[in-house]
């Protein structure tokens, strides 16, 4: 299974997994549509469909098999901005799966009857309108079925208790942003329901949200763990389309244009560039952002600059053994993460991460850190190293502190309050923006990087979570920042002859 080159006249998601040319249904899948599906609306009312490369090349990830012929993916979220086809695009597949997998059984589901009638009225229209589909189905205002077979797609709304004791063989979510509150345990049990069936799919698609604390938010974070090779997950497929709103000067008519065409695959094809544009002025910006740019917006701002922390990366570098360097610790229980960074002492400190201690996705509420090994952990690494300081936070951990402290560990407290954080917030910046300190490209580091916000007020700027329950990391950052602040210090040149009298 070889990469190949990424098609020409297509923006590259900004997370998506590699395009390979493994063996794949995409292309029969989008032969299939395109002979027996129609357009539902607009111009081409009933007209056969069309695929654009963009919705071909989703195809290709969605059914791609593996070795023993099963399908790879049984989970898919398609993320990408708003009036890029993804409902039709849904329903194409729903129809596909309602004619192929036996005794299918399709909930076409959203968290309002009327968002999934969005969906769902997609499909039965394009069943009714189709020659080919309209002999082998028979379309009713909320419930597809298979003629002369037990299969049926159906429509649902997001309302608990209603679903239970379903098995699902795929299961179409619309919009999941907006599932919500107790709306999400609907798309738990429709999920758990597909888990029970061997050739099950679950399509999720939706535009970002506002708050990462959320369905949409947590598969969202998932899903770039997934891509970026943190988590093994080979069953779930995550594609997302989009712009930094950093990328451009979004002021700019023509470098708008150009940032919506980054982040919209359907540009210049049916979504009309011009117009997008002209909305930015028209509602406000944070919304123009999500629904166009695909970027989950809040009342915060991204820390460093696009592009900045991989500037800085350098995989060539390594601490050696035996070297001096600070330990940042950045400590919790449960729910947060707990960090241990290593910085090296210097002009030009370098990072690595020495352990990661984050509550798995899979892990119930009764998750805890596992204290012996953390201890165990930060006594390796001063075995490793010659540790001048472990920064921590005095507030939490004091027990293992004052362990590690009468072992004769060189224990720093460093408060996280605004007079420790702010100053070491700001080295870290300008070291980052000037590259003078290099990185190992962890990928934990950088997406606890990636999830720092900056929040000023009158004392200055300190990194932060983008909500105080969010469940974006940012440990990793904190200790970053604290190691950093005290390897960039040179040590006290003090002599024990000094205090002698003479």
């Amino acid at each position: 299974m070889a990469e190949i080159p990424w098609p020409p006249g297509v923006p590259k998601p900004l997370s998506c997994p590699a395009f390979t040319d493994a063996p794949s249904d995409g292309p029969k899948v989008a032969r299939w549509i395109e002979r027996n599906c129609v357009y539902t609306s607009g111009p081409k009312f009933g007209q056969p469909v069309k695929l654009e490369v963009f919705q071909r090349i989703f195809l290709i990830w969605l059914f791609e098999k593996c070795p023993d012929g099963r399908y790879r993916y049984r989970r898919a979220l398609l993320e990408c901005p708003k009036g890029q086809g993804k409902t039709p695009l849904a329903s194409w597949i729903g129809a596909y799966q309602l004619a192929n997998q036996y005794a299918a059984v399709i909930p076409v589901a959203a968290a309002s009857l009327e968002q999934a009638d969005l969906l769902f009225g997609d499909m039965r229209q394009c069943v009714s309108e189709s020659k080919t589909l309209s002999r082998v189905m028979i379309p009713f205002e909320h419930e597809i079925q298979v003629k002369d077979g037990p299969g049926r797609a159906y429509k649902v709304a997001a309302v608990a208790g209603t679903n239970d004791g379903q098995r699902p063989s795929t299961l179409l979510a619309d919009e999941t942003h907006e599932w919500v509150g107790n709306k999400e345990r609907v798309h738990l049990v429709l999920a758990n329901g597909c888990s029970k069936r061997q050739d099950s799919l679950i399509v999720n698609t939706t535009t970002p949200g506002f708050d990462p604390n959320t369905l949409a938010g947590r598969m969202h974070d998932y899903g770039l763990r997934v891509n970026s090779g943190e988590i093994q997950d080979d069953e779930f497929l995550f594609v997302w389309w989009g712009c930094p709103a950093d990328r451009y000067d979004l002021t700019d008519e023509e470098q708008r244009q150009q940032a919506i065409r980054d982040a919209s695959p359907a540009a210049d094809l049916f979504a009309d560039v011009r117009d997008i544009s002209n909305r930015y002025h028209q509602i406000p910006e944070n919304e123009w952002l999500r629904y166009y740019l695909a970027c989950w917006v809040s009342g915060v701002q991204a820390w460093l600059p696009l592009g900045a922390w991989d500037a800085c990366k350098d995989t060539t570098l390594n601490i050696p053994d035996g070297a001096d360097v600070c330990l940042g610790f950045d400590g919790s229980f449960n729910n947060d993460a707990t960090a241990l960074v290593v910085a090296s002492c210097g002009e030009n400190p370098h990072l690595d991460v020495v352990e990661l201690w984050e509550k798995p996705p899979t892990a119930g509420p009764d998750w805890a850190v596992p204290i012996a090994d953390v201890e165990e952990t930060i006594r390796q690494a001063c075995r490793r190293w010659q540790v001048r300081e472990i920064v921590c936070d005095p507030a939490r951990w004091a027990r293992s502190y004052q362990i590690l402290e009468d072992e004769g560990l060189p224990i720093v407290a460093f408060p996280q309050n605004a007079g420790h954080m702010i100053p070491a917030t700001q080295r870290m910046y300008e070291a980052v923006v000037n590259r003078t300190v290099t990185h190992s490209g962890d990928v934990r580091l950088a997406r606890h990087i990636g999830n720092a916000m900056s929040k000023t007020d009158s004392r200055g700027t300190r990194i932060c979570k983008a909500t105080p329950n969010s469940p974006l990391k940012v440990d990793l950052a904190v200790a970053a920042v604290m190691a950093l602040d005290r390897a960039s210090v040179a040590p006290p040149s003090y002599n024990v002859l000094d205090s002698v009298p003479v």
